[in-house]
């Protein structure tokens, strides 16, 4: 009884963890498959000879370390240190037609609107390498 309750604990929160792509439940997840496994282990008679043995094999060497590698493939990746920058002035500026007015064209090459804070942060730092200043 204590075995078949440990594996649907194990299976749910496997589940769960893939179904909402929720890295925080890969301890818990390895956790409870190595319960299992060494629950299974305890029951096991024969090496190589029982289902548990096969189980606690099975439970231990491989689900464990699956989920334990599953938790950490499912986290958010960042790419380059520009990708949380431009994450950062989107939360900053809002969206990206709010300074425009509404009758204007929205595949017009000239830009009517004032630039983004990063252009014109780009352009200040620019003029400041070739010595012009403010």
């Amino acid at each position: 009884m204590l075995l078949a309750s440990l594996i649907i604990i194990a299976v749910a929160l496997t589940c769960t963890m893939f179904g909402t792509k929720e890295r925080m439940l890969g301890f818990p997840c390895a956790l409870f498959w190595a319960l299992t496994g060494a629950q299974a282990y305890t029951l096991s008679t024969t090496p190589w000879g029982d289902i548990y043995y096969y189980l606690a094999f099975g439970s231990l060497l491989g689900m464990t370390i699956f989920t334990a590698f599953a938790a950490y493939g499912l986290r958010e990746k960042r790419d380059t240190l520009a990708d949380e920058e431009m994450e950062e002035e989107s939360k900053e500026q809002g969206y990206y037609d709010e300074g425009k007015e509404k009758t204007s064209d929205p595949f017009a090459i000239e830009d009517t609107s004032k630039p983004s804070k990063r252009t014109r942060n780009l352009r200040k730092r620019a003029k400041q390498r070739r010595g012009e200043g403010d």
